[in-house]
C-alpha cells in the first residue's frame, strides 16, 4: 500500500488512485504546485486516505485489481460526498461507463491518454465545483439507489404529490408503445408529458412545468445529445435520465461530460426501477430548486462542442430563448 501526500494547508486537495506507478508520478508532477497531491495505488489505500483528510477531488483509474474504479467511487461517495469524482481510464469499457453513471455519479469521464492542458482544466473545474457543499439531502436521495429504486415503498412516495401540481416528467421517444406505457406507469403519481420528437419536446417545456426528463439516445433520427447540452447550460435544475436499447461507450462518454445526465437505464426497465428512479430524480430537481448553487457541482464541461450544423431547428438557440432569462 502506497499513500503520499504534498502538504499546503492553502490549497485544495485532490487524490489520484491508480495502480500504476508512472502515472502517479505523472499526476504528481503535474499537479503539486497548484494543489495539495494526494496519491494510491489501489482503491483501500484511497479509502484509508478519505477516512483521514477532507478530499475535494478524486481522480481514479477504472481498471485497477480487488477493486475497480466505479467501486471505489460508489465507496468514496458514500465516505465524502462533498468530493467531486473524476474516472481517469484507457479503456472505453461500456459497461463500466454506464456504472460511472448510475452508481459513482462522476463529474467528468477522461481517456487515456490525455492532453496535460485538457486534464489541468477538468481537475479546475472540479476544484470550483468542489467548493459547494454538498446538500445532505442530496446525498441521501441518491446513495442506494438501486435498492430503493427497486422497492415498492420508494414507488409510492409521490402518490399524492400527482394532485399538488408540482413539476412533471417529459417523456421524449419516437416509439409510441413505449410513450404509452411509460405515461401509463409514471402517471399514476405526477403529471406526465410525452413527445415523439425534439419540437414536441421543446412545445411542451416552454408551456408546462418539467422537472425530469426521460429520453432515448436518438429521437425521430435526432441525436438528444445537443438538447441534453443545451439543458445542461441554460436548464440546470431539470434532472434527465436516458432509457435507451442502444447504448455507445463515445456518447456515454459525451453525456456525462456534456450533458451530466442523472441514469441511463436500459430498455425494456422493470416498473419498480422506472418509478423509484424518477422519484429519486424529481427529488434531486426539487433540491436544485431550493439550492440553485447545487448546480454548480454540475456543471458541464466547458469545452462542449458548438451546436451541430445540422440542427436546423436551433435546439440551443431556441432552448436559450426559453430559459436564458431565468437559469
Amino acid at each position: 500500500m502506497m499513500m503520499t501526500a504534498e502538504s499546503n494547508a492553502d490549497r485544495a486537495r485532490v487524490l489520484f488512485v491508480d495502480d500504476e506507478p508512472r502515472i502517479l508520478i505523472a499526476m504528481k508532477a503535474l499537479f503539486r504546485n497548484t494543489y495539495e497531491v494526494f496519491t494510491a495505488n489501489s482503491g483501500d489505500a484511497a479509502l484509508d486516505i478519505l477516512r483521514d483528510n477532507d478530499v475535494d477531488v478524486v481522480v481514479s483509474d477504472q481498471r485497477m485489481p480487488q477493486m475497480t474504479g466505479v467501486e471505489f467511487l460508489r465507496s468514496a461517495k458514500r465516505l465524502r460526498p462533498r468530493a467531486i469524482r473524476v474516472l481517469l481510464t484507457g479503456y472505453s469499457d461500456l459497461s463500466a461507463i454506464l456504472d460511472a453513471i448510475n452508481d459513482g455519479e462522476i463529474f467528468r469521464y477522461i481517456n487515456k491518454p490525455w492532453a496535460n492542458a485538457d486534464l489541468r482544466a477538468t481537475i479546475a473545474d472540479a476544484v470550483k465545483a468542489s467548493e459547494v457543499d454538498c446538500e445532505p439531502e442530496l446525498v441521501d436521495d441518491e446513495v442506494g439507489t438501486e435498492a430503493e429504486a427497486g422497492s415498492s415503498e420508494a414507488a409510492s412516495q409521490p402518490a399524492a404529490e400527482a394532485q399538488t401540481g408540482g413539476p412533471g416528467v417529459l417523456v421524449l421517444d419516437d416509439d409510441e408503445p413505449t410513450r404509452t406505457a411509460l405515461h401509463r406507469v409514471l402517471s399514476q403519481e405526477r403529471a406526465v408529458y410525452t413527445a415523439q420528437n425534439l419540437d414536441q419536446a421543446l412545445d411542451i417545456l416552454e408551456r408546462q412545468s418539467v422537472g425530469v426528463l426521460v429520453t432515448d439516445l436518438t429521437v425521430d433520427g435526432d441525436n438528444v445529445s445537443t438538447l441534453l447540452q443545451a439543458l445542461r447550460q441554460h436548464h440546470p435544475s431539470l434532472v434527465a435520465i436516458v432509457l435507451s436499447a442502444h447504448a455507445d461507450a463515445g456518447q456515454s462518454i459525451e453525456l456525462i461530460n456534456h450533458g451530466q445526465i442523472y441514469r441511463f437505464l436500459n430498455k425494456p426497465v422493470g416498473e419498480g426501477l422506472l418509478r423509484g428512479s424518477i422519484n429519486l430524480a424529481m427529488r434531486r430537481h426539487e433540491v436544485l430548486l431550493r439550492n440553485p448553487q447545487q448546480t454548480l457541482r454540475l456543471v458541464a464541461e466547458n469545452t462542449a462542442p458548438p451546436p451541430p450544423e445540422k440542427d436546423k431547428r436551433g435546439v440551443f438557440k431556441r432552448i436559450g430563448r426559453l430559459f436564458g432569462l431565468t437559469a
